[in-house]
């Protein structure tokens, strides 16, 4: 029984938790004026005479431009449908700009595959853009996987669905991510329908994060409390503009200086960020 009312009690702190995150969402976007972000990026698009044949310097470009944009192969049908031209004349171009590339050293080639041509980088290069595709996943996977492993310490052993239940977000992925690190495991199989897979922490979670046994793991409650104290409702939404939106300047006051911005403005970063920090 007690487990069941801690575990009552925590969900209602997570459902408190996210009915603060909607009220401050609200409160910024009734402070936010009507039609402040409904305007559109205006796009000037030459109008092209389809029916005019392309110089050969033009289709030359063209076609490159085609290559560049395309996030696939084109055939050369595609291509011939935009820029009018024989298919021994189109491949006489791609030619004729892989053998530019090449010239110039470029970082990029012109390739034929899939029935078609595409313009992709190097293979002597993969080194360098393999490690900057490993920086892009880690920043992504870095914040969901510390909270999914937050949630797997604290309530383990616990099923992946009863985590999703938790953060509300598919967790599969991260999951095996964890799992292919050794910083969890299975340790069991539920007793109910389907029989789910239990997880729970390493050795190496210990390691990692330098804990002699798991239940060295500061208190779920100490830091509730912490945190708690350290931002209170009242500092996240009150009176004050939670949101600064620029004025118009006035034609009356150009060339004057503008007033400073009051002291207590300083703040607002804080409640911004403050939401993150529950």
């Amino acid at each position: 029984m007690k487990a069941s009312e801690q575990q009552l009690k925590e969900k209602e702190q997570a459902q408190k938790l996210k009915a603060l995150r909607r009220e401050l969402e609200e409160k910024i976007e009734e402070q936010i004026p009507e039609g402040l972000f409904e305007e559109g990026i205006r796009v000037e698009v030459q109008k092209i005479n389809e029916g005019e044949p392309l110089e050969p310097a033009r289709a030359k470009q063209v076609i490159e431009a085609l290559l560049f944009a395309s996030s696939r192969s084109l055939p050369v049908a595609d291509i011939r449908r935009i820029v009018k031209l024989s298919p021994k004349e189109i491949e006489t171009i791609i030619d004729e700009i892989r053998a530019d590339f090449e010239q110039q050293g470029r970082s990029f080639e012109v390739i034929e595959i899939a029935g078609g041509y595409e313009i992709a980088t190097r293979k002597e290069f993969a080194p360098w853009i393999f490690k900057i595709e490993l920086q892009k996943k880690a920043k992504q996977v870095t914040q969901s996987a510390l909270e999914t492993l937050a949630i797997l310490a604290y309530k383990q052993p616990i099923t992946r669905a009863e985590i999703e239940d938790i953060r509300g977000v598919d967790v599969s992925g991260v999951v095996n991510t964890l799992v292919e690190r050794g910083l969890i495991k299975i340790v069991g199989k539920k007793e109910v329908p389907g029989r789910p897979f239990l997880y729970g922490t390493t050795e190496k979670f210990l390691e990692h994060f330098g804990l002699g046994k798991i239940e060295e793991l500061p208190d779920i409650g100490e830091i509730k409390t912490l945190v708690d104290n350290s931002v209170k409702r009242e500092d996240l939404i009150g009176t004050q503009k939670m949101v600064a939106i620029p004025q118009e300047e006035n034609p009356q006051t150009q060339g004057e200086e503008s007033p400073a911005a009051p002291a207590e403005e300083e703040g607002s970063d804080e409640s911004e960020q403050s939401p993150e920090k529950n």
